[in-house]
């Protein structure tokens, strides 16, 4: 069964390492063991056939819940994160701009003006305009590789901002999910309040009757105690829980009562399809995978500059430039000039820049891997998650049937005396502690749904 549920990660795993082996076509050396390559057991699908499910578009609709869908957009417009992820993309941009003019001519112009001047026995005035072009001819990619190196930056910056948003939206949904949940146990803790209440005041009146022992109503005031100690804490949550949620969307606390108090009770908020088995191609979408293969790019670029630093280069000066004034040296003069750097000494300075850059590729190629056994594990977890939530919720429903049942029993008896109060509070005990987890294992479902979403890329 294991092996099966590894089938899907065999596309996903070529692609890692077909990206790897892509980015280190000029060195093919990478660091022993970061490679990341599929076990012979795992296969694409059953006998060999691809798998081709996908991950829907804007799958928080799927909820079916209308406030869900409106605090997920207003938490991507609001969230501060989403505001500085959008300018780090920004500043790569104006970064990569910054690089590709070091490849362009560059032409300057110069002015020089004498008012009055003399010369020997002469007097005169002149002036002097001209203008000059540096090009760097670039021979050996030096600067090309540094541009490349600053576009895959630029892309890896725009993948984080993804999964920035990414990440706020899983997010966004499993607080929502929280909060309703903890509503949904207050309001059945409320009511389990009131039911104590009106039982402690009739075991009360019975127990002046003399039908009743003292024990009787002291556990009757706990019962209600208890309730009333439960209410306390869930309101904390929630309260808790409403400011995360606001922090969430970008606004101050306290700020979400009225919008999130309109949301349906759990049982009415619709149970999106699981996707599975999940194609491991579906984890080329994740953005943190996306942006580790573009940080692999740029460091890879990166190496390649470093080494072309080693390499001379030419340098192209011509210029142009016209005297006048009331002196016989006026006219027009141009010259052209160049010159071929190369590096004779630097004391280790290129070795050095060129072993950081090997260094920071490396790095890169170890955070692909770091980041793909991530993105399989998020999956399997939550996968699992799901089954198992699933197992469980069925088992608590049985259970709160039966103890539901049994409470009907106990309250017949103790009107015909088989049974004390004790054991009906045992079993309104029991019903309550089983309703909350009931509530509890439902947040938890559709929390982990969102969690599979997320984990797979979906946006």
């Amino acid at each position: 069964m294991k092996k099966a549920r590894h089938s899907w990660y065999l596309p996903a795993l070529l692609l890692a390492s077909c990206t790897l082996a892509a980015c280190s076509a000029h060195d093919e050396i990478l660091p022993s063991g970061s490679a990341v390559i599929p076990s012979s057991s795992w296969r694409p699908g059953p006998n060999g056939q691809a798998l081709t499910a996908s991950v829907p578009e804007q799958w928080w609709n799927r909820f079916g819940d209308p406030v869900l869908t409106s605090l997920v957009a207003r938490a991507v417009h609001n969230n501060p994160d989403m505001a500085i992820a959008a300018e780090r993309v920004m500043e790569a941009r104006a970064q990569m701009r910054l690089s590709f003019s070091a490849e362009l001519p560059h032409v300057e112009g110069s002015g020089i003006g004498i008012g009055n001047g003399r010369f020997s026995t002469m007097e005169f005035s002149q002036y002097i305009l001209g203008g000059g072009l540096k090009f760097d001819t670039d021979l050996f990619g030096r600067l090309r590789e540094q541009t490349r190196a600053a576009k895959a930056r630029m892309l890896a910056s725009a993948a984080d901002r993804d999964a920035v948003e990414l990440a706020l939206i899983g997010d966004t949904v499993r607080a929502y999910v929280a909060l309703q949940s903890s509503r949904e146990a207050l309001t059945i803790l409320e009511h389990t309040r009131d039911v104590r209440e009106a039982e402690r005041i009739r075991i009360a009146h019975e127990v002046t009757a003399g039908y009743e022992k003292r024990s009787s109503a002291d556990q009757a005031d706990a019962l209600v105690s208890n309730a009333q100690a439960q209410i306390a804490a869930t309101k904390l949550q929630i309260a808790r829980q409403e400011d995360a949620l606001a922090v969430l969307l970008g606004d101050m606390p306290n700020d979400i009562d009225s919008i999130a108090t309109d949301g349906p009770q759990l049982d009415n908020i619709r149970f999106p399809p699981v996707i599975e088995p999940v194609p491991a191609r579906v984890l080329a979408n994740r953005p943190d995978l996306v942006e580790a293969g573009d940080t692999i790019i740029a460091a890879d670029h990166s190496l390649q500059s470093a080494r072309a630093a080693f390499l001379p280069d030419i340098v192209i000066n011509p210029g142009i430039g016209t005297i006048g004034g009331s002196n016989p040296f006026t006219g027009t003069a141009w010259a052209l000039g160049g010159s071929i750097l190369a590096p004779i000494f630097e004391g280790g300075e290129l070795q050095a820049n060129e072993r950081i850059a090997r260094s920071r590729r490396n790095q890169a190629a170890w955070a692909y891997r770091k980041a793909a056994i991530e993105a399989f594990r998020e999956v399997e977890d939550a996968l699992a998650g799901l089954t198992h939530l699933a197992e469980e919720e069925e088992q608590v429903q049985r259970a709160l049937y039966d103890r539901q049942h049994t409470l009907a029993d106990a309250r017949k008896e103790l009107r015909t005396g088989y049974v004390n109060y004790f054991d009906v509070a045992n079993s309104e005990y029991d019903i309550l502690e089983t309703t909350l987890q009931r509530v509890q294992i439902r947040a938890a479902r559709l929390g982990e749904i969102a969690t599979l979403y997320q984990a797979t890329g979906g946006k």
